[in-house]
Order: structure tokens, then sequence, then C-alpha cells
């Protein structure tokens, strides 16, 4: 009984070590009827944030007033995440001259934007064990 025990106490630590999320997130579209794809970024450090790069990407459709996209297997921790709605399905968010933006875009938190994207620390979501869910609506 001892060995089935001891068994179990090494067992345990390692399943709540490896525990997974699924995050949710309710996209709320400006332009809903304007077709297109929106694409996502789930940013796990604000390194990753600043620079696009080890963030989970995410294209799905643009259909709907809300679209709902899932980012599973997701570890706990601390997110933020990027999206806009690329109306003319050429992958890039387009921009004037001056750099902003031509098409809807949003971060989590619904952080607010002064000329730039907002910091991390404003759009960064807490992602817990468990299913969960964040909403964001473009501007």
């Amino acid at each position: 009984m001892k060995n089935i025990t001891l068994l179990l106490l090494l067992f345990v630590p390692s399943l709540a070590a490896s525990a997974q999320s699924t995050l949710n997130v309710e996209v709320v579209l400006n332009k809903p009827d304007a077709g297109g794809n929106l694409m996502l970024l789930l940013c796990p450090s604000e390194a990753a944030y600043d620079k696009d790069e080890g963030c989970t990407p995410k294209m799905v459709k643009a259909d709907g007033r809300t679209v709902r996209v899932t980012f599973t297997d997701v570890k706990p921790g601390t997110y933020a995440v990027k999206v806009f709605h690329d109306i003319n399905s050429d992958r890039k968010l387009n921009t004037s001259w001056v750099g902003w933006p031509q098409e809807p875009y949003g971060f989590s938190n619904d952080a607010p934007v002064n000329m730039g994207p907002p910091s991390f620390k404003l759009a960064a979501i807490t992602v817990k064990e468990g299913v969960q869910t964040s909403r964001i609506n473009l501007r």
C-alpha cells in the first residue's frame, strides 16, 4: 500500500505541471459584412508580443458579427492577443502612408491605442487552468 501511495504522490505533481487550458477569444467585428479573415496572435511574453515571434497564430473566416477562435493546449500563464480583420485577405495589416491601420484591429483587454499598439502589460490576460473566454472589440 505504501508503494501505491508513493507512486501516486510522484505522479500527481507531474499532472499538475502539465495542465493545459483552452482560451476562447470572441472577436466582435465592426465591419461584419466585409468578408475576409481574422488574423490572431496569442503571445506568451512581452518579447514575443513586441516582435510577433514565438506567438501562436490563427486565421479564421470573418463570418458574422462575433467570431469565436479557440486556442487549445495553452499553458496557464500571462498572454496577450493581437487581432486584425484582413478584409482583402492579403495576410497583412494594411496601413496608410503614415502607418495608421486601414483595416479593423484590436487587442486583448480592449487595451487602448495611443500612437501605436498598447504595451504587453495593458493587453495582458491571465490564462488559468480550464476553459475561459476573452472578448475583443475591433476598432
